[in-house]
């Protein structure tokens, strides 16, 4: 009895209300062994992001987001997607290199219905972060931690380079701040918002963009 309580449920098995709610499978809690290990080993542990926290990290940045294109680099099982399509990006992008919890991704976005639904352009792709090419639109880059230091540093190489190629507003939500000495030493970037928690940043040649009232 004493784990079917809310508090030793959640201790267990992570946040499975969103779940619940969504009828989707984004939790770690059934995530294999074998996948935790190879993720914990070659990167970060797999964990899904909160909404709470979520929705606080959207409410901080002031754009509008119709003219973004969301990308979450370590998507995983997809509810950072999901999530995503409360607000009007353009598209919605997860970027997974493990290829079981990307098909679960998949199969989250193909399931996922919601009356608050504003974004339906959204896919999630199996490769390596390093390798991905970013969209030349304005972007929202989203990140639970899911790097090792070094990885961190070349794909935010890449995105430098992308922005220097095709100049344009480029935000970094970064959730679980273990290596957010890496945005803060990056000339290209200045902080606009943060908490103990997660940490924003905006390409610092960006033009100021009136954030969506509607939102």
């Amino acid at each position: 009895m004493l784990e079917l309580l809310p508090s030793r449920r959640k201790a267990r098995f992570g946040d499975l209300d969103y779940d619940w709610e969504h009828s989707v499978d984004t939790t770690r809690s059934n995530v294999s062994f074998r996948t935790q290990l190879f993720t914990g080993m070659m990167a970060r542990p797999y964990f899904a992001s909160e909404p709470w926290l979520f929705a606080q990290i959207m409410q901080s940045m002031p754009i509008e987001f119709s003219q973004f294109t969301f990308i979450d680099l370590g998507a995983g099982k997809g509810r950072a997607l999901l999530m995503a399509t409360d607000y009007s990006f353009q598209k919605i992008v997860g970027v997974e290199f493990m290829p079981g919890l990307c098909r679960a991704a998949q199969k989250n976005i193909a399931g996922y219905s919601s009356d608050r639904q504003q974004c339906r352009r959204i896919e999630a792709i199996c490769i390596d972060a390093r390798d991905f090419q970013f969209p030349l639109q304005p972007l929202v880059v989203y990140l639970f931690n899911p790097f090792s230091e070094p990885t961190f540093a070349q794909v935010l190489a890449s995105l430098r380079r992308s922005v220097e190629q095709a100049p344009r507003p480029v935000y970094i939500a970064y959730r679980f701040t273990e290596f957010e000495s890496l945005l803060a030493q990056a000339a290209w970037l200045e902080k606009i918002a943060g908490t103990q928690q997660w940490a924003v940043y905006k390409e610092s040649g960006d033009r100021e963009i009136a954030r969506d009232r509607v939102i």
